[in-house]
């Protein structure tokens, strides 16, 4: 029997597992923009929630959006609020 067979924790049968750790990038999330939620969550039969204004996509992509993102959101928001003619 082999030395690798015999002790699972060898290096060479523990380092491919390393590799692929430090190959993954740790997503990190950007917690400096505040969401618009009001907890409010229905959108009554309209594209947007009547609370936020945000789109399903925007609401469940929220946490992952970059700062960037984020603000771009937020800018659209004020443009359909402006639409709706609320201000």
């Amino acid at each position: 029997m082999s030395r690798q067979q015999s002790d699972p924790d060898t290096q060479s049968e523990s380092e491919p597992r390393q590799r692929r750790q430090t190959r993954r990038r740790p997503r990190m999330i950007d917690n400096s923009v505040v969401s618009p939620c009001l907890s409010v969550c229905r959108f009554d039969g309209e594209p947007y929630c009547i609370g936020c204004y945000r789109n399903a996509d925007e609401i469940r992509e929220w946490i992952i959006m970059t700062r960037e993102q984020k603000l771009d959101v937020l800018e659209k928001l004020e443009e359909r609020k402006n639409a709706a003619g609320i201000t």
